[in-house]
């Protein structure tokens, strides 16, 4: 109880002190399915709000193919469609992500590459709005409970923004979150992200993702597994 008290009272603190953080709310379901064990498909699709959390900001749409290139080693690249009353937004991402394993642990660093346009005229592009790149690097570490369903995560993003006359840093990342593994090959799944931006004039914020993800193949292996396991039990 007294950890509970500490914890909530540090979080509202930093809340407190952050006076120009706004917060903000993702609902995040996915869906992918595992072609072979090379290849996986994912669809994600996220609904935001801000201006703690009480207007729409965003609806985007994410398809994205992984390619397992060895155990610990894998290609991803995708597309996401981002739609708010403002503006639409285009974007193309490519990433290579290692994981090393130990034990109950999983290390990650995901290095990615996006590429964002609201327009693909080239009069547009050059006259108005120039594409926004961006080069991400992400580290994760990834610890699963003994004896439980739950696993704990924290990760540390830092966006290099590329643009003449030099690349720089534009923003930093900071994330806290858990998952719970169901039966059937759901995960739901809640974080809290905290983004520091460099530019002043910009304000920071604290983002709180609710997720739900279904991965397809898991769940129809189990089906099938039921399905075996029922007709192995009737009577002759």
């Amino acid at each position: 109880m007294i950890k509970k008290a500490v914890f909530f009272l540090g979080l509202y603190s930093i809340i407190g002190y952050a006076q120009d953080t706004d917060t903000q709310f993702r609902l995040n379901p996915s869906i992918d399915y595992k072609i072979n064990k090379k290849w996986k498909v994912a669809f994600d699709y996220r609904y935001a709000l801000e201006k703690d959390i009480s207007t729409f900001q965003a609806s985007n749409f994410q398809l994205a193919l992984t390619y397992k290139i060895a155990k610990s080693l894998s290609l991803e690249a995708g597309y996401r469609f981002s739609t708010s009353f403002e503006r639409d937004n285009h974007r193309f991402f490519a990433g290579l992500t290692y994981d090393y394993k130990l034990k109950r642990f999983t290390l990650s660093s995901r290095t990615r590459y996006q590429f964002t346009t609201q327009s693909f005229d080239a009069d547009f592009m050059s006259e108005y709005k120039a594409p926004v790149q961006f080069l991400r690097q992400k580290f994760t570490v990834n610890y699963n409970l003994p004896k439980s369903k739950f696993s704990v995560y924290t990760a540390a993003e830092f966006f290099m923004k590329l643009e003449q006359p030099q690349t720089a840093l534009n923003r930093m990342r900071y994330q806290l979150g858990s998952d719970y593994q169901m039966k059937f090959g759901n995960t739901i799944g809640l974080s809290l992200l905290y983004e520091d931006r460099i530019n002043a004039t910009k304000t920071d914020r604290f983002i709180l993702t609710a997720k739900y993800n279904l991965s397809l193949d898991e769940m129809l292996k189990k089906v099938r597994k039921q399905k075996k396991k029922k007709l192995a039990q009737e009577p002759l």
